[in-house]
Formats: C-alpha cells, sequence, structure tokens
C-alpha cells in the first residue's frame, strides 16, 4: 500500500476497535440533514430578477410576443375547455393566471403555462371518474386542480426530475397519440348535434357514437363541413394569418345565416364577470380519494410534457433549464388557477415555440401573453356565446389530427425493440382502459426495460492466447498456478445490478485456481445498500473458500457509501484502495500488489473480466 493510501484511509475506523455507537447515529443524522437541506434549495421568486427596470428593448420585444401568444392562447384555451367538457372561462382563466404566474417562480422564457390538449383530455377522464352528473362536475374542477399543484410541489422538493430521466420518450409520444385519437372521436358527437353520454374509454366512445349517428342533426353537420373547407383553405392559401381566429369569425358569421334560415344551432356558453369567483367548489374526502389517481396522472403528463418543452428550446438557445424549479413554477401556477376558477395549467408546445419565436427576451412576455387573454376575457367574453359548438368541435379535432407525429411514431416501432413494448403498452393500454392508467403503464414498462438492461451483465473472462491477442477463454481452459481476477463493475451499481457478483461467484466455482478477487470500482455509480450488501456477501463467500477480496479504485461517493454499510470495516482497510485523482491506475497496481503478497508468489495469473455486453456495444 503506498503512502497516499495510507493518508486518504487515515480518517477510516480501526477495524480492530468496536465501532461507536454515537458516531453512528451522528452519520446518519449529518447524512439525512444534508437530504433535507438540499430538498428546500429551490429559489422561492426568482421572478425578482427581471422586475428590476428592464430595458425598454426587452419591454418592447416582450410586449410583441405576449400578444402574438394571447391571439393564438385565446381560442386554443375555449377549444381545450370544450375536450375537457367545462365552460370556457375554465380555459380563458387558466391561460391568462398559469402564464401571468409561472415565470415569477421559475425565472425561465422557454416555457409558456396554460391549458393543452393532451392534459385536458385527461381532466375529462378524471372528472367523469368521480360519477358526479355533468352539471355537477364542474363544482369539483378547482380540488381536482389544486391536488395537481399539489403533486406537482411535492415532486419539486423531492427532486423529481430524477425520475423523469428513467421514463423513455416513447412513453410521451404514445399517450400523445392515443389522447389525440380519443380527442378526436370525443369530438364527433358535438359535430354531428348528438350527445353519446359518459363514456370516456376510446371504445366506449365510438360504440355510442356509432350507435347514436342516426341521431345526425343536419344544420350541425353543414356547418361543421363548411368550417372544415374554412379552416382548409385557410392553412391551404394563407398559412401566415391566424387561422383559427379567422375559421371561428367565418363560423360566426355563418350561424347568424344558419338562424336567419330556420336551421336552429347549439353555441357556447357565454360568461360575465359574475360567473367569475374564487374557489368555488366542493371539497370532502371522497372527491379526494376519487380524484388522487387521475390528479397524479395528470401532474406527471404535465411535468412530462412542460419539462421536454422547455429542454428543447432551451438547448437551441445553448442554455438549460433547472427541471424541478420549473415543476414548482407548475404546481404553483395550478394552485392559483384552482383559486382564480381555472382548469390545468401545463407547458404548452405552440405558445412556447410562437413566443420564442416572436422574440420574447425575459420571462415577461409570458407574463404579458397572460394579461393580453385576461383583457380580451372582460372584452369579448360575451361574443363567445355566438360560436357553434360543431364548428369549434372541428377546429379541436383539427388540432388533435396535428398532434399525431408520424416521425415519432416510427422511431419509436423502429428503433429498438423496448421503444416499440413502451409505445404499444402506453398506446393500446390508452385506448382500451382509462387514459390515466396508461401512463403508469407505460411508466412502469419504460422503468422495468430500464432495470432489465441495466441490471443484467454478462461477464465474459478474457486472456492472452498464443498470438499474443486478448481473446476469450474457454470454459474448459484452466491454469494450475493460482490467479487473480480483476473485475470491472461500471455504471450504474445499484439494486437492479447487483446481479454481476453472482456472475462472479459462478465463475469463481468453476475454477478453483482463482484464489483473490480484485473488484474495481472506479466507473461504478449510484451505489446503495444492496449492492454494498452484495460485496459483502461476496467477501464472506470468498472467506469461506479460503479466498480473499480486494476493492480498489473507489471514488468519494463509493467510499462513503461502503464505509456507512460497514463494508470498508468488513473487507480490511489493507484491502481497500481509494481511487488516486492524479494517477487513475496507481490504485489498481497497489491492490495487484496486495493481492501477490497474499497469494505469496509473482507467478499468479492475471485474468480481466469483461462486461460483454458493453464490447459488443461498441464494435
Amino acid at each position: 500500500m503506498t503512502d497516499s493510501d495510507n493518508q486518504d484511509l487515515s480518517h477510516l475506523p480501526d477495524s480492530t476497535e468496536p465501532p461507536r455507537r454515537k458516531r453512528r447515529w451522528g452519520r446518519i443524522l449529518r447524512y439525512w440533514s444534508r437530504g433535507a437541506i438540499r430538498a428546500i434549495t429551490l429559489d422561492w421568486f426568482p421572478g425578482r430578477r427581471f422586475l428590476r427596470k428592464p430595458p425598454k428593448a426587452t419591454l418592447a420585444a416582450d410586449a410583441k410576443a405576449g400578444v402574438n401568444v394571447a391571439l393564438l392562447a385565446f381560442p386554443q384555451s375555449i377549444a381545450y375547455s370544450l375536450i375537457a367538457g367545462l365552460p370556457p372561462q375554465f380555459g380563458l382563466m387558466s391561460s391568462a393566471i398559469g402564464s401571468a404566474t409561472g415565470p415569477f417562480f421559475s425565472g425561465s422564457r422557454f416555457i409558456v403555462l396554460g391549458p393543452t390538449n393532451a392534459t385536458a383530455i385527461l381532466m375529462l377522464t378524471g372528472l367523469v371518474a368521480t360519477g358526479l352528473p355533468p352539471d355537477q362536475r364542474m363544482a369539483a374542477v378547482p380540488l381536482f386542480v389544486l391536488m395537481v399543484g399539489f403533486f406537482m410541489l411535492i415532486g419539486a422538493l423531492l427532486r423529481a426530475s430524477l425520475l423523469i430521466n428513467y421514463i423513455s420518450r416513447t412513453v410521451v409520444t404514445g399517450y400523445i397519440t392515443a389522447a389525440a385519437a380519443l380527442i378526436f372521436v370525443n369530438q364527433i358527437q358535438n359535430a354531428l348535434g348528438f350527445d353519446i353520454g359518459n363514456a370516456s374509454t376510446f371504445l366506449g366512445i365510438v360504440t355510442g357514437t356509432a350507435r347514436s349517428i342516426t341521431q345526425t342533426h343536419l344544420p350541425e353537420l353543414g356547418i361543421a363541413v363548411a368550417t372544415l373547407a374554412i379552416n382548409w383553405a385557410i392553412l391551404r392559401w394563407l398559412p401566415k394569418l391566424p387561422n383559427v381566429v379567422i375559421t371561428l369569425l367565418v363560423a360566426v358569421a355563418l350561424g347568424f345565416g344558419f338562424e336567419y334560415m330556420g336551421w336552429h344551432l347549439a353555441y357556447l356558453s357565454g360568461f360575465s364577470l359574475g360567473d367569475l369567483g374564487f374557489l368555488r367548489g366542493e371539497f370532502d374526502f371522497d372527491l379526494i380519494g376519487a380524484l388522487a389517481a387521475p390528479a397524479l396522472a395528470l401532474a406527471f403528463v404535465s411535468v412530462l410534457e412542460g419539462t421536454s418543452i422547455g429542454k428543447t428550446l432551451a438547448s437551441k438557445s445553448g442554455r438549460r433549464i433547472d427541471v424541478n424549479q420549473e415543476i414548482y413554477a407548475m404546481g404553483l401556477s395550478n394552485a392559483a388557477s384552482a383559486v382564480f376558477g381555472g382548469m390545468n395549467s401545463s407547458g404548452s408546445l405552440t405558445r412556447s415555440v410562437l413566443s420564442d419565436s416572436s422574440g420574447a427576451r425575459s420571462p415577461l412576455a409570458s407574463v404579458f401573453a397572460g394579461l393580453f387573454v385576461l383583457v380580451l376575457m372582460f372584452a369579448v367574453g360575451r361574443g363567445i356565446q355566438y360560436i357553434p359548438t360543431a364548428a369549434l368541435a372541428v377546429v379541436v379535432m383539427g388540432i388533435a389530427y396535428s398532434l399525431i407525429n408520424r416521425h415519432n411514431i416510427m422511431m419509436a416501432l423502429r428503433t429498438t425493440r423496448s421503444d416499440t413494448i413502451v409505445f404499444l403498452v402506453t398506446g393500446l393500454s390508452a385506448l382500451l382502459l382509462q387514459i390515466d392508467l396508461s401512463i403508469y403503464l407505460g411508466a412502469f414498462t419504460s422503468i422495468i426495460l430500464f432495470l432489465r438492461k441495466a441490471g443484467s451483465p454478462e461477464l465474459v473472462e478474457y486472456n492472452f492466447n498464443d498470438d499474443g491477442q486478448l481473446a476469450e477463454l474457454g470454459a474448459r481452459s484452466r491454469r494450475s498456478v493460482p490467479g487473480i481476477s480483476i473485475m470491472h463493475a461500471e455504471g450504474d451499481l445499484f439494486f437492479g445490478s447487483t446481479d454481476i457478483f453472482d456472475q462472479q461467484i459462478r465463475q469463481i466455482i468453476r475454477d478453483p485456481s482463482l484464489k483473490v478477487i480484485i473488484l474495481r470500482l472506479k466507473n461504478a455509480r449510484n451505489l446503495d445498500a444492496t449492492a454494498a450488501a452484495a460485496i459483502s456477501e461476496l467477501h464472506g463467500f470468498l472467506q469461506k473458500s479460503g479466498r480473499h477480496l480486494v476493492i480498489s479504485g473507489a471514488g468519494r461517493e463509493v467510499t462513503r457509501v461502503l464505509q456507512n454499510a460497514g463494508t470498508i470495516e468488513l473487507v480490511g482497510k489493507e484491502n481497500f484502495f481509494r481511487e488516486i485523482l492524479s494517477n487513475p491506475t496507481l490504485s489498481t497496481r497497489d491492490a495487484l500488489m496486495r493481492a501477490t503478497s497474499i497469494l505469496g508468489r509473482r507467478d499468479a495469473e492475471v485474468r480481466i473480466f469483461v462486461d460483454q455486453n458493453k464490447t459488443n456495444d461498441e464494435e
């Protein structure tokens, strides 16, 4: 052992002295106190940065971007309210409050908060799950949205971004594709002028629509076909104009014409200042229990949707976002939306991209957008009652169709087998079962497949052949001299990957000539109690068969975990060699010297075990 290693291990307890209980408890308390401090290190109000006299040029650019976003957000929010089965003011208030409050708590300009089509369908299915009649569901909205915000705040404090990293993007692709299909078929009843009842699954909606198709109201069908033709023409010949706004204005004019001809239509419900209020809803424990699972699913989807948008836009600008800070902002925005009578707020792809492309320079652009939406609500709120329901249904169906990204679907189906399985599980479960259940099934499948891939290493023994090349050693090849095995443990070494030690034990059982195992942990990450216990069990097994375990290359974090678990004390500090940053190979050299001294001979054969999966990936 070198002097540098002795110096590094000077703080470790002497194996001959019994551990002090007070020191152990103090170490545990320090560990958890540091974790608690890290959990509350969010910036509670980053908005103070951009409120300090921003330049006039920035204000002008942000105001322009805010107007553009508001003109798109206003008709979109009405459409999302229709998807969720709610009056227009719920979506408009969510867009106004979400856009205006979110930036103050995130400090980022890359995510514009408000209602989205993907989360609106989850609101619909969540409200249907309560079993309340349609006229009473609005009373459950404030509690529903408040619970969503609560789950987001808990996720931000618990650093939920770490969990999100282990969930495949294919889950979102499968969910959005299925949600788009569900939105599309659910709006057919509004476009044709009949009601299928409380069906919330894809099969239930399709079956109900097929049974009610004979009840089609011809004037509604006529306005729907006319709206579709107008929207297609604008997209075809005037793509730069706000097609949704123009389409709805023309549909309003056609509605007046239909009424003049005696063809009556169904219209959206307008609203006034008297319809708005603070926390108007029902709050009881039975309702909380019914909404818990849908609220958790809605919070989960909102976080996935919003953070993926923010990461994409931030990377294009050469910046990065704090995901936990964004989750914290979403949670507070949903809480504010619940207080003011809005629906769920999430990150909107179209509005976020429009804000960025419109020249937004600071988070104030989103604040301006929210304020402009609020002004439009009070200015033209009563005019919403002149929009034909069938016309808006056609617009919603067009939005749903645009959500189906064929490129992402083909990537999910062709890239890897795991991606294909995750996409099919998520998409089919969303169509056959409740859509909120598909989120859990998709995420669970994604994590299981990841753990299976990360936790199933296959070790193959290599040695130098007669030609001097590194080649696989046959199962029947044995050496008469005692051997030293160097086992490289690379990657995530946690509860799902401890099978690597079982593989090594089987190698030892087959070849009794291996006397010393050098476990090299230089590239090992994320060690936990299960991995530490597996190392201790390996040491115990080796001792019973007269063999030895030496650990080398352990970094600071790996050393901390093994020391807290008592593994270093069990193995013996004379058999533990920490990583030396100035010379990464020095610890392995010292470990080899220790193994040679244990055997008492210099002609010991050294064998190297390599993860075959990694070598195959590199070829």
